[in-house]
């Protein structure tokens, strides 16, 4: 059964309502039951993907995902439940290569085919700046609003969307007000300049008591906002009722840690608005791997008198991998396989599910492009560039290493700089997330994502010169310790340093220094200085021995731009059009 979470049963300061604090607008049904159904982020995911759960108590690799899946639960929830409506909290592109190819045409096609009742924009829509959100629009035959985004009168963005919409679902009328994150989409994506941002707060308190003076009682805030910020921002307005979170990717419910999976809070997350009353968050993780369902009942004033929610987590029952104790891959079968399948029946938040038949004959159409595409040319190489396994830590045979990591990473740096604000001064990138040297002739886009095969996107962290070097420390003595991995041996742009194979942690690195962006000269780094620092998103977190970003993310936050680290080097392979091998690699090692 769906674990139940009452409003009644909440902290005495939420418990208390009263007719003072219900909404003086006119009363409509009592017991009035909607079933939001909802996703966001899915960032042209739409194919489905591997992942690692703890099943039964070991580490299993499962199929996760995929739109049709997603189309496939959005279909039996629609089907089963009361009044439902669908919901698309932002950031439909940008992440994989049917974006890069389709330019969110192919993810419009299978949100048409699910039929979203409404979808709001996310910084990324904005990514291909005003002419490819033009193009995704074209493409989308669903209802779009944005309230605080604000195309200037002549702009070609003028009239695609509103700022909210109202729903008559069973009689009653429902409030569906979008709302975007102001800052990220106007300094990290690519807005046109005749495209205004409003402040995020008062703009939905505006709109908040536009709809209650039209008489309507029941409203939904669709926000790509982040979850802390909306949890935060349903405290300080009134008139809200739901809202349906994007853009900080998080998977709630706490169930999901014993799955092994990070969960950042409760599903839903229940707060109290300024005026008294109940407002509930949700967000639905991301990559069109979880599909969120809250059942809401409104009482006649349009307060919410309970909830209850349940988002559930999409799995293939075809792929089932362990390890044996030699470390050998193998998949499950007969009893193993029947245990973990009980296990997925009693935890409702996990699902099987087929895909969608119409959603992957979509699917395929764009699939069996994106294969010819992938053979596409997009630029050339000169000579060799050393690259992968072999080259990851200099050596007597290649004493500069990883010059592939290094190219990977000034492409970082060139598409940070290019972007949004442009603030990075550096990148910092392990030789263990570029899998091949890359070879003289013709570069396609298929060469790029075998290059860059992990998904990863970059990200930036703001850090002092001290805690730069200790970067630098924490990678050399994972890549060279036994039981670490050579791939977390760090190459960079924008940066270079001097170290040496003997000693022992926070010794090795004997010079740092970094290169002025305005006279491209090299200096000594400064300890207390603060830099951008540009990476991917798999070390910020503080994986392959990078405990110093972790700290520092976990202590200040950093900032995911969700771009693809195959899509950035794809697209500096077109602006250049021909890549060489590097004079340097930025790294002279002592070996």
């Amino acid at each position: 059964m769906k674990k139940l979470f009452i409003f009644l049963c909440m902290a005495a300061g939420i418990t208390a309502f009263s007719a003072t604090t219900a909404k003086k607008v006119p009363a409509g049904k009592d017991n009035f039951e909607i079933n939001i159904i909802h996703i966001n982020d899915h960032h042209s995911h739409l194919e489905a993907e591997k992942m690692d759960l703890v099943l039964g108590g070991k580490k299993t690799k499962v199929t996760i995902g995929g739109i049709g899946r997603v189309a496939s639960k959005v279909k039996e929830l629609r089907a089963k439940e009361k009044n439902p409506l669908v919901l698309h909290a932002g950031d439909a592109m940008t992440g994989t290569l049917y974006y890069t190819l389709f330019n969110g045409v192919a993810d419009a096609e299978e949100m048409n085919s699910i039929g979203f009742d409404a979808f709001t924009l996310g910084n990324h829509e904005f990514d291909g700046g005003n002419e490819g959100l033009l193009k995704f629009l074209n493409a989308l035959k669903v209802p779009v609003v944005s309230s605080n985004v604000v195309p200037e009168e002549g702009s070609i963005l003028a009239g695609k969307w509103t700022p909210y919409i109202i729903k008559n679902v069973n009689g009653e009328k429902i409030g569906i007000i979008g709302l975007d994150i102001v800052g990220k989409t106007r300094d990290s994506s690519n807005p046109g300049k005749d495209i205004k941002f409003e402040d995020e707060v008062t703009t939905v308190q505006k709109y908040a008591d536009e709809l209650a003076a039209k008489g309507i009682n029941k409203i939904i805030l669709l926000s790509h906002f982040g979850y802390e910020n909306n949890v935060d921002l349903a405290k300080k307005v009134s008139g809200i009722d739901v809202i349906v979170s994007g853009d900080t990717h998080y998977l709630l419910d706490r169930n999901f840690e014993k799955f092994g999976l990070k969960v950042e809070g409760d599903y839903p997350t229940g707060v109290t608005s300024k005026t008294g009353e109940p407002v509930y968050v949700v967000e639905a993780w991301n990559y069109s791997y979880v599909v969120g369902h809250l059942k809401v009942v409104f009482d006649k004033n349009g307060v919410i008198k309970s909830v209850a929610g349940t988002p559930q987590l999409l799995l293939g029952d075809d792929f089932f991998e362990r390890r044996n104790e030699s470390g050998e891959k193998y998949q499950i079968e007969g009893a193993e396989k029947q245990e973990v399948l009980r296990e997925i029946a009693v935890n409702p938040e996990l699902s099987l599910v087929k895909p969608d038949a119409k959603a992957e004959t979509i699917l395929k159409k764009y699939s069996d492009q994106k294969q010819e595409l992938g053979k596409i040319v997009i630029g050339t190489v000169k000579d060799e560039i050393p690259g992968g396994s072999e080259n990851r830590i200099p050596d007597a045979k290649n004493p500069n290493g990883s010059y592939a990591t290094q190219l990977v990473a000034e492409s970082m740096l060139y598409t940070l700089q290019h972007m949004g604000t442009g603030e990075a001064d550096l990148v910092i990138q392990n030789s263990g997330g570029v899998r091949i040297s890359i070879m003289p002739g013709e570069f396609t886009y298929d060469s790029g994502y075998t290059l860059l095969p992990f998904s990863n996107t970059l990200y930036t962290l703001k850090m002092t010169g001290a805690e730069i070097k200790a970067v630098l420390e924490d990678a050399l003595d994972f890549a060279l310790k036994p039981g670490g991995s050579t791939g977390s041996f760090p190459y960079g742009a924008g940066i270079r340093y001097e170290a040496k194979k003997a000693g022992t942690l926070g010794n090795r690195v004997t010079k740092v220094e970094v290169k002025d962006r305005q006279t491209g000269k090299w200096t000594n780094i400064d300890p207390k200085k603060m830099y951008v620092v540009g990476t991917n998103a798999y070390i910020a977190s503080g994986k392959d021995g990078y405990v110093t970003f972790g700290k520092v993310n976990e202590e200040r936050g950093g900032t995911d731009t969700y771009l693809d680290d195959a899509k950035a080097f794809i697209d500096y392979v077109k602006e250049v059009k021909e890549i060489k091998k590097p004079d340097s690699t930025g790294v002279k090692f002592t070996f």
